[in-house]
């Protein structure tokens, strides 16, 4: 077994319990769960395809057919600006100040490059134009920054050429630009929907992870946000971070319940690369905190995966009585819809496609998947040469349809119902697949999941190892 692993699972706060999944983590039968979650990829984001090299025409026409199928779409609009570059960030981002003359050009470009990119979409797949877009995204980086003419111009562009006559608008900027007027013109724009990072509210974390606001910033933000008519705001919170304890999440979650929060996002810090493993898109550049490795970083640490635990529980056991968590990691009061577009993609029956425009994308159906190139240079130049600026499609076999489905469906902590899947496809049990099936009598026999003639539910020990569970079992078995 990791000695590492295990030194780190063994770093516990003993003014909190233990974390229910140590002793799991601690069997030596269970060395590759533990193995998985100390090296900490992050997300269920990314249900890759099998079958690699699969032809950009072949990918087009499944994601054709598929959204000509679907009741509706997720639509991406990626603007990735930032003004700074976050300690723990591994995403493609283009950094630039705001405030300088030459920046101007910049968003200027990115608008164009996402206008050109959308509309070449709009050329290889003819039934994106008429798809009913169920919710549209900007996020960044730091969609924010892009001066007003700007995102005038995109708004324009994204409602004459799609399909929004359903469609939820949502927002991500951080809260040193959203500013009231910013967020004024959001709200004319028809956004209804404003997200943001603020990853704690204990400004010694904050600082500590490279952010330039404070707490008060992101607590000014929530409050002018409502007091302007958004009702859905959500936050997005970071456990494991450098210098933090299990205080410190405490805190964050008394914060939340004060402030009410309709919508908050906890994550589990990232420091593997996403591309290794395909549960998420990164770019260029490791972020500091992986170069530095996760030793001592100013006379600070990273607390061990045991406090990591302990903070999770904490996250559950202050949000639960009045949230719900759907899918792992988003949590809404249980007055609120839970995130629709997670929805959309991942609840078993919906799971509809995804296109996702601009640097460092992620788009798929049930029978594709490809990720956008992800350095802006590059990117770039794919535009100017009229190519869509895809790096990598995969394809995704009938077999590997159906288990992405079930992991998809996993992911959403939501019981997963063999009636349902057989509705999807044309009678098939979800116990008639191989690598479910083999998958299944592991995650039973490790009392990670349980499941009765017609439905799959995750353990509470299954609900808190969801992505080591979905990133690790589902193998076929010669690998």
């Amino acid at each position: 077994m990791n000695s590492e692993a295990l030194t780190s699972l063994n770093d516990i706060d003993r003014n909190y319990p233990v974390p229910r999944v140590y002793d799991f983590l601690s069997c030596p039968e269970n060395s590759g769960f533990l193995e998985y979650v100390f090296k900490d990829p992050f997300g269920c984001h990314v249900f890759p395809g099998d079958i690699a090299g699969y032809p950009l025409d072949s990918f087009f026409d499944d994601m054709d057919r598929d959204i000509g199928q679907a009741k509706q779409i997720h639509l991406w609009s990626y603007i990735p600006t930032c003004r700074y570059r976050c300690h723990f960030c591994q995403y493609p981002t283009v950094i630039l100040n705001p405030q300088a003359t030459s920046s101007r050009a910049v968003f200027r470009d990115l608008v164009d490059c996402n206008i050109k990119e959308a509309i070449m979409w709009l050329q290889s797949v003819p039934c994106l134009a008429q798809a009913e877009v169920g919710e549209f995204n900007i996020f960044g980086g730091t969609p924010s920054l892009l001066p007003e003419p700007e995102l005038r111009r995109l708004m324009d562009f994204y409602r004459s050429h799609f399909n929004f006559s359903a469609a939820t608008m949502r927002f991500e900027g951080e809260p040193g630009t959203l500013t009231n007027d910013y967020l004024r013109l959001l709200k004319e724009l028809g956004f209804t929907k404003i997200s943001f990072g603020a990853q704690a509210f204990n400004d010694r974390i904050i600082t500590a992870c490279g952010r330039m606001h404070s707490a008060e910033d992101c607590v000014k933000t929530i409050y002018n946000a409502r007091e302007i008519g958004f009702e859905w705001v959500s936050v997005d919170l970071i456990y494991g971070m450098l210098g933090q304890s299990v205080d410190d999440v405490k805190y964050d979650m008394e914060k939340t319940l004060e402030l009410e929060l309709s919508h908050v996002v906890c994550t589990k810090l990232h420091m593997e690369e996403f591309m290794k493993k395909r549960t998420g898109v990164s770019g260029e550049r490791a972020s500091l905190w992986q170069k530095k490795g996760p030793g001592n970083i100013n006379n600070m640490n990273f607390p061990g995966l045991g406090k990591q635990y302990q903070m999770r529980e904490l996250v559950e056991q202050y949000l639960l009585p009045d949230y719900r968590e759907h899918p792992t990691m988003y949590f809404h009061q249980n007055h609120q819809r839970p995130e629709k577009w997670k929805g959309l993609i991942t609840d078993l029956d919906a799971q509809y496609p995804e296109v996702a425009i601009g640097l460092g994308g992620s788009s798929k159906c049930t029978r594709a998947e490809a990720i956008n190139i992800t350095g802006y240079k590059k990117y770039k130049q794919a535009l100017d040469e009229n190519r869509l600026p895809i790096e990598d499609s995969r394809g995704v076999s009938s077999l590997h349809r159906e288990v992405n489905a079930f992991k998809m469906a996993l992911s959403t902590l939501v019981p997963v119902n063999d009636n349902v899947f057989r509705q999807r496809f044309e009678g098939r049990s979800f116990f008639d697949n191989p690598i479910i099936c083999r998958a299944l009598m592991t995650l039973i026999d490790k009392a990670l999941v349980t499941a009765d003639a017609d439905r799959v539910t995750l353990t509470p020990d299954g609900v808190t190892l969801v992505e080591a569970i979905i990133n690790t079992q589902f193998v076929t078995p010669e690998a």
